[in-house]
């Protein structure tokens, strides 16, 4: 049985960016340390978007990055051409090449998996109404994307506000029966 643990967004955490050129709100983190130069296991959070800029460089790390909202963001990533990034859309990068986002005017928000290499693999999917989920991995986590959502695990409903969090330990099913959710897994 899955051992469900609610994170409302209230709690999370705000600190600055590495390189301090923002503010980031840290849902949850393994910061286990390990042989590997990345300054954690895993880590997931949700970024403020306040314009153009670099994103901190981490060593080993890779991630996978979902604008939540925001208008004309790009991002160029190891100076290839600037890719678009629209609402609800995802990109996995390595979070240790040069990397910089541009965007309108405005302001914005991302939601960031990012891990440790060398040790283990995030995946990330966005679902709907209806889509359904075996969870194989030992953790993974779900946030309302919309004004809210209401999610089945192993059986088991949740009601999530916006932007709140489920941390899934040992959960096998997962299915959204109202809203758009990410899920983000760790293996």
């Amino acid at each position: 049985m899955a051992l469900v643990t609610y994170l409302p967004s209230s709690d999370y955490e705000a600190m600055p960016w590495r390189n301090g050129a923002g503010v980031t709100h840290e849902i949850a983190i393994d910061d286990s340390s390990g042989e590997s130069k990345a300054p954690f296991l895993w880590r997931l959070s949700m970024a403020d978007l306040a314009g153009d800029g670099p994103f901190s460089e981490m060593p080993e790390v890779d991630r996978i990055l979902v604008l939540l909202e925001g208008e004309g963001v790009q991002l160029t990533i190891a100076g290839a051409d600037p890719e678009p990034l629209a609402e609800h859309e995802s990109i996995a990068f390595p979070g240790d090449v040069p990397t910089s986002l541009t965007m309108t005017p405005g302001s914005g928000r991302d939601l960031n998996l990012m891990w440790d290499r060398t040790r283990v693999q995030g995946m990330v999917d966005i679902l709907n109404i209806g889509d359904t989920l075996q969870i194989e991995e030992h953790i993974a986590f779900a946030i309302a994307l919309g004004t809210s959502a209401t999610v089945e695990v192993d059986g088991y409903e949740y009601v999530l506000g916006e932007q709140d969090a489920l941390q899934l330990d040992d959960a096998t099913t997962f299915a959204v029966l109202d809203g758009e959710v990410y899920v983000a897994r760790i293996d």
